[in-house]
């Protein structure tokens, strides 16, 4: 037992026990060898289960086969075209100018401050020509119009087909020779869409839509030609567009 000594200056000397720490306490030899023995038996039966020592650890020659693949890989990669363009095909250079139209449009009716701006222009011009100029935006990031020497395409900016029509089906993709007439609306010089009627779809899909109006018997009378109509926002180089019909001989009706 250890003592400590305190003096007081008006009472005697003070012995105050203090406690010594109790050691912790070991576990027998054996009881330690038990548990390495219990955890080498593990290890042998998780090796045992998984198979062979080797089948963890990689031999050079696997290493170097590891290699070479990951290397053949990257060049194919490498070396695969990121597009499925027939060559010599023309991309319609983008256009985001009816975009930019339409978000400062929509910016003029909904901004505060805006000479423009109350809460019915904000709902019924702000809001609704900001989402379409947003969605102008990434139409025109995401798709292209193309022109190789036999077809009129819409394609994804990669190249890629953009799969069926979704509202007459069938590909993306028309033949110069099949074209009727084609446009561009309100005029060339201020493009917002652009027009085109065709015969190679199925006759059976001419009227769905706008071609009700435009292969009516008082359009026929007018000189129109009975086809599939076509319209699109003018997300490209129209400029280009028309050149490209024009260089391809596509029929146009003067009306």
């Amino acid at each position: 037992i250890v003592a400590s000594v305190t003096k007081s200056d008006h009472a005697p000397f003070l012995i105050t026990p203090t406690p010594t720490p109790t050691p912790t306490p070991h576990p027998p030899p054996s009881h330690t060898n038990n548990i390495k023995m219990n955890l080498l038996k593990s290890s042998l039966l998780l090796l045992i289960s998984c198979g062979s020592v080797h089948s963890f650890t990689a031999s050079p020659s696997s290493l170097a086969s590891a290699q070479r693949t990951t290397t053949t890989k990257t060049v194919d990669l490498l070396a695969r075209p990121t597009t499925s363009l027939a060559v010599g095909t023309e991309i319609v250079e983008p256009s985001y100018n009816l975009a930019v139209g339409s978000l400062a449009l929509g910016a003029a009716f909904g901004v505060p401050g805006s000479p423009l701006k109350s809460k019915l222009s904000a709902f019924l011009g702000g809001i609704p020509l900001t989402l379409f100029g947003l969605f102008l935006a990434f139409q025109t990031t995401t798709l292209r119009f193309t022109l190789d020497d036999d077809n009129f395409s819409l394609v994804k900016s990669n190249g890629e087909s953009t799969g069926e029509n979704v509202v007459v089906g069938g590909e993306n993709v028309w033949a110069y020779k099949s074209f009727v007439n084609y446009d561009v609306f309100p005029s060339r010089n201020f493009p917002i869409l652009i027009y085109f009627k065709e015969t190679q779809t199925p006759e059976d899909q001419w009227n769905i839509g706008p071609g009700e109006q435009a292969n009516s018997e008082e359009a026929l009378a007018k000189g129109a030609v009975r086809g599939q109509v076509h319209f699109f926002p003018a997300i490209g180089n129209t400029e280009q567009l028309i050149g490209g019909f024009e260089k391809h001989d596509c029929a146009k009706l003067d009306l």
